[in-house]
């Protein structure tokens, strides 16, 4: 009867942990890092960038998620992209490492619209740390003696069509499905998804931009996800925005551009589900560099994430 509470208490961990499933981390501001989601975003524009990301969530709660991460991508001449991205990411006693290497390749459809292929590969370690887990039943219980990790090597791929007001885009970072387990306690499953986006640029004046776009994300085993977001871009210096996610949460987004290639961003989300009683503290800031060509007036793909 304890193994199975036991068993309750971490499958509802895991079922917190991205929905009814391991799923991927989110960020609010996977809009301005685009790549992260699709390697076919990578190389895109006519520079190159370095970033950093950090997302406290549900601040106060105990064993609450929290991601890091940290990448870079660029073109290589005028049709390859690569890309690399490591995420950090913890819940509770579960972690999740990540290693991701994008390659891309885009063509000119028309004098207006651009093709991305990209293709990425994957470096995965997952690990569940049971001997963290304090057992009120029984401290010695062997069913938590043992700690579970698990290497997972994947591929993936996406694709991307662009112009100077419109962008769409589909992938699936991970093609290959694995479980996590250990033969006396839980299985943790590490499941595709799916990430299908769409956004556009309205120009009002030459100051002014508004720049809405949606996304949904597509899990086997959980709700389909929708991310709903406008950001108001001022002198291309400021950026100001809102974002909604179906069934999770409500968010702002802030962000400064200085001397035209260091820009800083920040996000605060608000939960909408039972969590709102216990805590409505949710932060996330990230730092971008952008590097390569000296001037950015003239860019290949002026989405708003860019």
């Amino acid at each position: 009867m304890k193994k199975i509470i036991i068993a309750i208490g971490i499958l509802t961990v895991s079922l917190s942990w991205r929905a009814q499933a391991q799923q991927d981390p989110m960020y609010n501001q996977y809009i301005f890092n685009a790549y992260t989601i699709n390697p076919a975003e990578a190389g895109t524009r006519n520079y190159g960038t370095a970033s950093m990301l950090y997302r406290w969530q549900w601040l106060g709660v105990d064993g609450a998620p929290s991601t890091g991460s940290a990448g870079v991508e660029t073109s290589l001449g005028k049709a390859w992209g690569v890309g690399l991205n490591m995420v950090n990411d913890k819940i509770g006693p579960a972690t999740n490492q990540t290693v991701n290497l994008a390659v891309a390749y885009r063509i000119s459809l028309s004098e207006k619209w651009k093709m991305s292929v990209g293709l990425n590969g994957v470096s995965n370690v997952q690990q569940l740390k049971l001997a963290e887990i304090e057992n009120v039943f029984d401290e010695n219980d062997p069913v938590l003696a043992n700690n579970i990790r698990s290497f997972n090597p994947n591929v993936g791929g996406g694709i991307l069509f662009y112009s100077d007001k419109n962008f769409i885009g589909i992938s699936m970072p991970r093609f290959t499905e694995y479980k996590l387990t250990n033969q006396d306690l839980v299985s943790l499953d590490q499941l595709r998804h799916i990430f299908i986006y769409y956004g556009h640029s309205f120009r009002f004046g030459p100051y002014l931009k508004f720049k809405p776009s949606a996304l949904a994300k597509v899990v086997k085993g959980a709700p389909v996800e929708f991310d709903l977001n406008g950001v108001i871009s001022l002198f291309d210096v400021i950026d100001l925005g809102a974002n909604y996610r179906s069934g999770d949460g409500l968010g702002l987004l802030a962000g400064i551009t200085l001397k035209e290639r260091l820009v800083l961003n920040y996000a605060y989300e608000i939960p909408l589900t039972q969590l709102r009683y216990v805590t409505v503290q949710t932060h996330e800031i990230g730092l971008r560099y952008k590097f390569g060509r000296a001037h950015f007036d003239k860019i290949e793909s002026p989405r708003f994430f860019n």
